[in-house]
Order: structure tokens, then sequence, then C-alpha cells
């Protein structure tokens, strides 16, 4: 028989007592405070050690005997479990009930269920009541000064910026205790509060989720279903930016699998921040701008935006001349390249690409080297939509002739005649994509090609030796395979 049936036919068994061990291990957990229970891995708590093992008593006695072809000892711990169960309700004492959520991770019996009954219904709601409010008051402690300092600052969350300081401080990953090495973790039991709480009191669960102290927050967050925040974001016009926030950073850390599912719901979320709250949302792309999947909400979202507002956010995603990212962006690019407002995002991206070398080749005090940056693609389908092939022939010959000329440039120095160089060779490396793409022989670009070739051992030199495949993939662009 299940432990859970046993509730139905407990009467069954009334000659069986309650397990006397297991009982001794529940009187000696009571004596502790219900905040020993909450802070239990706090450094501070000078108890902590001594309800660590107990509770490995308490959960070694429970795995043992469960796990027993007996029900006789099966009953036994069903009937210890549930005595501090209505002990915890009747007397309204957090810790007889922190201690049956600890117990009872191990058996899962219904909470609902024993409260019918036992008529336990008004002391459940008070319970309740109670978590809410240890909940809405969690606080980050820490015994080193210089640490309390910082954490002390983190928690003034009225500013963007704080906000999202604080929040780059979450580790959705981790379970355990509440502070460990800057990052936030729970005790078992603090779940199973925020469970009981969402199950059995929506109305204070929702109130939960619009607290001010982004630590409740994402305590709440981190125990909902990807399904229950979808349903809670449906049903409720207004959410506050700091709830969106902590939304958007549990669903951007979802399985590949899943993102097809959720990618309209995240892309809504997103949208909604961005509207209540433009430098948070900046602050959140800043965090997340080479997540895959942030990416493709990107691409989407550019396309629903108004044309200033796509505007806004290029012009807020720092270009990356790390070629790793490029296809990172790409699952951006995939998501909008084929929309109504993809000439204008396309345009706009080129605009900084263009900008940025542009400043780049006044540069003279930090060497550069290949200028492809992340946006690489982007920039690639701008030239197949803007330029037909006369008017890329004639730029890729006019970068070519000013590469041959440009030891009759003057320069400030090495550096800025470098940089020059490479700007240059940047932009005819893009148009040679183009150029293959196409499929397009052109004799005089072979020549000017050669002639370029010719100072080849000139500019290796400049080259980054991690990078030297640019001038393989140029000549197999403009010459044909190698």
């Amino acid at each position: 028989m299940e432990v859970s049936d046993l509730i139905k036919n407990l009467e069954y068994y009334n000659q069986i007592s309650s397990d006397n061990e297991l009982d001794l291990i529940i009187g000696d957990l009571s004596k502790f405070s219900f905040e020993n229970f909450i802070y239990i891995d706090y450094v501070g708590n000078r108890h902590s050690l001594d309800i660590r093992e107990l509770f490995r008593k308490l959960v070694d006695k429970i795995d043992a005997e469960i796990n027993e072809e007996s029900i006789e000892k099966k009953v036994a711990i069903v009937k210890s479990l549930i005595s501090i169960f209505q002990k915890g309700l009747n007397e309204i004492n957090l810790v007889y009930f922190f201690i049956f959520l600890y117990a009872n991770s191990r058996i899962k019996l219904n909470i609902g269920d024993l409260v019918d009954k036992y008529d336990l219904n008004d002391g459940f709601k008070e319970i309740l009541i109670k978590i809410f409010e240890i909940l809405d008051g969690i606080k980050i402690q820490v015994d080193d000064d210089a640490l309390s300092i910082y954490f002390n600052k983190q928690n003034v969350l009225n500013e963007e910026k704080t906000l999202v300081t604080s929040l780059r401080q979450v580790d959705f990953e981790k379970y355990n205790p509440l502070l460990k090495n800057n990052k936030f973790f729970l005790p078992n039991h603090f779940y199973q509060m925020i469970e009981v709480l969402q199950e059995y009191n929506l109305k204070l669960f929702e109130k939960l989720l619009t607290v001010d102290n982004v630590f409740t927050l994402v305590l709440i967050i981190k125990c909902m279903s990807f399904k229950q925040i979808n349903s809670f974001f449906i049903n409720h016009d207004e959410i506050k930016e700091k709830t969106l926030i902590c939304f958007i950073m549990k669903f951007l850390r979802i399985s590949s699998e899943d993102r097809k599912n959720y990618q309209d719901i995240i892309v809504n979320m997103s949208i909604q921040l961005y509207q209540l709250n433009k430098t948070l949302f900046v602050e959140l792309m800043d965090m997340f701008m080479y997540n895959e999947f942030f990416n493709e909400v990107m691409g989407v979202m550019l396309c629903e935006l108004s044309e200033e507002d796509i505007k806004i956010l290029i012009e807020s995603i720092p270009l990356s001349d790390n070629i790793h990212w490029i296809a990172v962006r790409t699952k951006m690019l995939d998501k909008c390249r084929n929309c109504e407002k993809s000439n204008n995002i396309l345009e706009l991206v080129y605009n900084r690409w263009n900008n940025h070398l542009l400043n780049s080749f006044n540069e003279k005090e930090r060497a550069l080297n290949i200028l492809c940056t992340d946006f690489c693609n982007f920039i690639v389908s701008y030239y197949l939509r803007e330029y037909d092939d006369e008017k890329l022939l004639d730029s890729m010959k006019d970068l070519f002739i000013k590469l041959r000329n440009l030891d009759f440039d003057w320069s400030y120095n090495i550096t800025h005649h470098r940089n020059k160089f490479f700007v240059y060779y940047s932009k005819l490396f893009i148009l040679s994509v183009i150029y293959r793409f196409n499929e397009l022989e052109d004799d005089e670009i072979k020549k000017l090609y050669n002639e370029f070739y010719e100072n080849y051992v000139l500019f290796k030199k400049f080259l980054d030796t991690r990078t030297e495949n640019f001038l393989d993939k140029f000549e197999e662009n403009v010459m044909g395979e190698l």
C-alpha cells in the first residue's frame, strides 16, 4: 500500500502507535526557534550544525522505515508526522509546521487531505498567512562586515541598475542554503513553503509576486513552473517590472527543446518590460546579449516594435569583433530577416557597423585587426538586398585601389596605418562573400586581387595569426576554390 493511501484507511490501524524514535527526533527539533530554521545555513546561526544533524537523523529514519515492506512501520511513521502536523495547525506553531514540511518531502502526504480529515482549515489559513509574512520579509544575512555593507547596498532596490546588479548575483540553478559565495540559496523547507502557499492560497501567493523585495521574487519564481508563470502573466494585466525581469531571467534558462513553446510569451514579456522601463530592459540586454534564446527573442521583438524603438535597441547592442559570436547573432537575424521591418533593421545595423569602421579608421592609439564583428551576417544580408552586381563590383574595385595606394596616404603612425588597412580589408572581405554568393567572375577583380596578393607579405605582419584564415577565405571568395 502506498503511504499516501494510508491516510484514507488510518482508522484501521488504531492499535499501532506513532514511531517513538521519530517522535524523539521531532521533539529535539521542536526546541529551536523558527528563525533558526529559516536561516539554517546562516553562518551566525550557532544552532545550525545541531539542526542539520537532527534533520539528517529525521530523513534517515523516515527513509529506512518507509522503504521497508512492513505496513506497521509505515503507519507508525505516518502517525508521527500527522501528530506534528496537527500540533502545528492547532497551536499555529511554525516550528512544528516546518518540521512536518521537511519530513513530508520524503513521503508526500497530501496536505489538503490532512486539513480536511482533521478539520484544521482555520489553523491552516493562519499558518499560510504567517508563511506569506516570512517570505515577504526574507532578508539576506551575512556576518562579514565588508560583505554586509555590500548586500545592504544591494538591498536598496528602487534604482534600476541596483536591481540588475542584485539579479546578477542570483543563481537560478542552485538549490540549498540561503547565502554562500555571494549566491542565494534555500533550505529544503523553503521550497515547500512556497509550494504550499501557491497551492492553497493563490491570492497571497500572487501578492508575493508584486513585492519590492527582489530576493523574495527570486525565491518564488524559482519554484514556479513555466506553465504557472505563463498562466500568471496571461491573467494579470499589470505586472511590476521587477516581477517581469525575474520571469524573463528564468525563461532565458529554459531548455532548447522547450523554447518554441514559450517564445511568444517571452517576447510579450520583453516588450512589456521595455515599454515599462527602457533603461532596465537595456540592462537586461547587457546581461543576456550572448544568450542564444535571448537573441531569438530580440529578433522577433524587433519586428513588433516601432521604428523609433528599433533604433533605440539596435544602438544599445554593442558590436563585438569576436567572430565566435556570429552564430549567436544569426539567431536574431533568422527571426527578423523576413518581417516587414527587416529592411529598416538591416539598414540600422549596417549604419552601426559602418560608423564602427569610420571610428576605427581614425584610431591611432590601439592596434586593430579584422573588423568582421558579430553582426557580420546582418551586413551580408544588407549588401545582398541593397547592392546589384554592378554596384558590388564598383565598390570592390574602389577598395582594392585604396588598399594598393595605402602606402601613399599620410598616417599619424604605424598603428593608424595598419588600422586603415583593416578597415578597407574588412569591408572588402564582406563584399567578397557577396561576390562568391552571386557566383560572379570578373577579370578586373582577379587582376586587382593578384596585385593585392603581391603585397600580402607586407600586410601579413599586421594580421593576428589566429585570423590568418581570413586571407585564405578571401582568396577563395574572389579566385574560386583553392
